[in-house]
């Protein structure tokens, strides 16, 4: 029982930091920064203005679902890290929380779907290599050198 639960936290610490990017990234922003992003993207994969547009209506087809996944996932994380905290049971609240991660991925699966067939073979390689390099997410700035 000790080991599940610790899986499960484990799981919750790995992908809420991800989770907590992604939430504030869309939370109360202006279109600027999602277009730098955009434009940044376009750059790096070489994606054509038709492209961009495409992959835009993808990401935007499925922004409300995954903001208000990610705003109860927040929500169920906290509630299970106070349950924790002050050591009550935390079995229903953690395996809302794993309910909840399997709902954001799905969510994120089904926009890279999308996304797949709008790019080409070499677009994907260069898009999946650069999710998983680390820095490379929203919210890391590469440090400054002097």
């Amino acid at each position: 029982m000790f080991r599940r639960t610790a899986l499960a936290l484990s799981l919750v610490a790995l992908l809420a930091s991800t989770g907590a990017a992604y939430a504030q990234s869309t939370q109360g922003q202006t279109p600027a920064p999602r277009e730098h992003g955009m434009n940044r993207m376009q750059q790096r994969l070489g994606l054509t203005n038709d492209q961009v547009t495409s992959i835009r209506a993808a990401f935007e087809r499925h922004r409300d679902e995954q903001k208000q996944a990610w705003k109860a996932l927040h929500t169920a994380q906290a509630e299970l890290r106070q349950l924790a905290l002050n050591g009550a049971d935390t079995t229903a609240k953690a395996a809302e929380v794993q309910q909840l991660l399997g709902q954001t991925v799905t969510l994120r699966v089904k926009v890279l779907q999308e996304i797949g067939p709008i790019l080409t073979p070499e677009q994907r390689v260069k898009f999946a290599q650069a999710q998983h390099r680390p820095g490379m997410g929203r919210h890391h700035k590469a440090p400054t050198q002097s």
